[in-house]
């Protein structure tokens, strides 16, 4: 017992409960005083409390049906400091600990019955004291008897109550008198505190097998007198706590080298598994020699480090158009192929462009396109879809009339231009399904991390483990347009194509041969659409204003006098104003004890 003295004496208590119910009737509660608090604690043999609790009020001249009591049948666990005993049955962190609470009777100072009923609010037993049908007024007495299971602590030398005899109340508590009493052979120690400190007008006396424990100063709303009382083991039963665990993030992380190291193996599996995906399914295939040289037709992956050999293509590689170089080269069938496509087809003298001067500060420039008196079936499927949606509402369409009304149209033409890729063999799959494939593999497999992280976190403690799952298919949508393949000879397509792209971005290099060639800068404009080098196509016939307005008369009228320079800014703008205008879609509206163990009891009272 001297250790225990030692301990009581020089320990700090380790907090009160950190959950309590919460006080009812609090907007309109005043006016009224509990004058005194006093409790008889009588612990038996097996470990049950029996507590008699008599509360003295005053109303005053407030007309009241009687008191609530709230006891707390559930705090939350608190764990010792580092200068505290430890119990011998620990409250684990994220837990709470129960307590049985079983009301007997409530009466008044001569022990008449007082009608009560009980509730609960899932934390603590709660007592409607009075009668609904009655008001009282003035001084009033209340007792209440109830018994309270689970509430000792076993230390390693001994046993320990720690609790919370007063309620948080809605007024002051003007005295508070406890009374403990033990078995007989009990050697007590004592203490009091309020709040995390010890409370020096706490008188806490102790002898033999009783202990008072006694406040003379009242205690202020919301303020709770805390009790502890040490004894000698094996005088009573004392069983572990009963805790339930309500669960909370930290409970999804173990932070071990289990959880690293999984992560760590998860993430590399992750990483190989996105790689052998990338080189089995979105490496492209190539011939091993230059077929339209050699007719070999071996072929496999093409190396991931390989060098292609670019040669420089001064034609249109098997007569090529535009809009099926932008599909081999980026694998996508986009706006920008489809307007390269308009202005092929005015090339060709399909149709003619009209630049409409801006009306007003406020307006805009825009273009007329006229249908011409061409025959159209030699047009590609695509090209017709193209050629035939331009021009359903009539002969002649202003630009900016397209807006919001050819999305639907597009979506057919990109379709017909993907069609025409596959006719002539450049992919396996097709770009666009292949990329929607991966795409939804990419959120399947982030879902299955996403689900895999959290049943190993919620069953083992341990989420990190599959995040990295999750993130690879993150990943693996990111990529998904990479995913497609070109074949052998959609590469071989390729490396022509960026043969005569390399035509067209050396283009300065040429001056004196475009000069010499009739109509090249326009017949060869709509592949500088498809590249994105227009500035540098036109710069190269910078000073050939001539040779380049020949090839663009018969197709385009535009405002003033012809310079390559101004005609390529202005291209630009007729360019961009086609690719919004094609693409752009109708708008939608919507719109403790000082032994380290945790306090018990507690609750509150307020009056109705």
């Amino acid at each position: 017992m001297r250790r225990l003295l030692v301990v009581l004496s020089l320990l700090l208590p380790l907090g009160a409960m950190l959950t309590r119910a919460a006080p009812r009737a609090l907007a309109d509660d005043s006016g009224w005083t509990i004058t005194s608090l006093s409790a008889d604690y009588t612990i038996a043999p097996n470990g049950d409390i029996s507590v008699v609790e008599r509360m003295d009020v005053d109303f005053n001249n407030l007309e009241k049906h009687g008191i609530f009591r709230d006891i707390n049948e559930r705090v939350s666990c608190v764990q010792p400091e580092a200068n505290a005993q430890a119990p011998a049955y620990p409250c684990p962190n994220g837990s709470d600990r129960l307590y049985k609470v079983q009301p007997r009777t409530v009466t008044d100072a001569a022990g008449n019955a007082i009608p009560y009923s009980t509730g609960t609010d899932g934390k603590a037993l709660q007592l409607k004291i009075g009668d609904p049908n009655q008001l009282v007024t003035g001084k009033q007495t209340y007792v209440i008897s109830y018994t309270v299971s689970g509430a000792l602590d076993a230390y390693s030398d001994h046993d320990e109550l720690n609790w919370i005899p007063s309620p948080a109340a809605t007024v002051p508590i003007e005295r508070v008198s406890i009374h403990l009493t033990l078995p007989a052979g009990a050697y007590l120690t004592a203490a009091c505190r309020v709040g995390k400190v010890v409370d020096p007008a706490c008188a806490a006396n102790a002898s033999g097998n009783t202990a008072t424990y006694t406040r003379g100063t009242p205690l202020q709303p919301g303020q709770e007198l805390q009790i502890v009382a040490g004894w000698q083991k094996g005088l009573v039963q004392v069983a572990p706590p009963v805790t339930k665990h309500y669960f909370q993030a930290s409970d999804l992380f173990t932070f071990d080298w289990i959880e690293w190291g999984g992560m760590a193996l998860v993430a590399v599996l992750s990483l190989l598994g996105l790689i052998a995906l990338w080189w089995r399914t979105g490496r492209d295939r190539r011939y091993k020699t230059l077929y339209y040289l050699t007719n070999d037709p071996s072929e496999g992956r093409a190396p991931l480090f390989g060098h292609t050999d670019i040669v420089v293509e001064y034609l249109p590689p098997e007569g090529l158009l535009p809009a099926q170089m932008g599909l081999i080269l980026d694998e996508r069938a986009d706006p920008l192929d489809v307007t390269a496509t308009i202005i092929d087809l005015a090339v060709r003298g399909y149709l003619h462009i009209t630049e409409i001067p801006k009306q007003g500060i406020l307006g805009h420039k825009d273009w007329k396109l006229s249908r011409l008196d061409k025959d159209d079936t030699a047009l590609l499927p695509y090209e017709k879809t193209l050629y035939q949606g331009l021009f359903e509402s009539g002969a002649e369409v202003n630009l900016s009339s397209l807006q919001q009304k050819f999305t639907a149209r597009l979506s057919q033409v990109e379709d017909a231009l993907y069609t025409d890729g596959m006719n002539r063999k450049w992919f396996q799959v097709r770009p666009d399904a292949a990329r929607t494939r991966w795409i939804v593999t990419g959120f399947a497999v982030m879902a299955a991390g996403a689900v895999a992280a959290a049943l190993v976190g919620y069953f083992a403690g341990r989420l990190l483990i599959f995040v990295p799952l999750a993130v690879a298919g993150l990943l693996l949508v990111a990529i998904s347009g990479a995913m497609s393949r070109r074949t052998a000879t959609g590469s071989e397509a390729l490396r022509r194509v960026l043969g005569f792209r390399l035509y067209i971005t050396t283009a300065e290099t040429r001056r004196q041969e475009f000069n010499e060639q009739q109509g090249i800068f326009a017949r060869y404009l709509p592949f500088a659409i498809v590249f994105g080098c227009v500035t540098r196509w036109a710069k190269a016939f910078e000073g050939l204003d001539d040779a380049a307005k020949s090839g663009t008369a018969n197709w385009y009228t535009g405002i003033g006098a012809f310079e390559v320079v101004a005609f390529a800014s202005s291209f630009q703008s007729f360019s961009s104003t086609i690719s919004s205008s094609i693409s752009s879609s109708a708008s939608s509206g919507g719109g403790s004890g000082f032994s380290g163990g945790m306090g018990g009891g507690g609750g509150s009272v307020g009056s109705w």
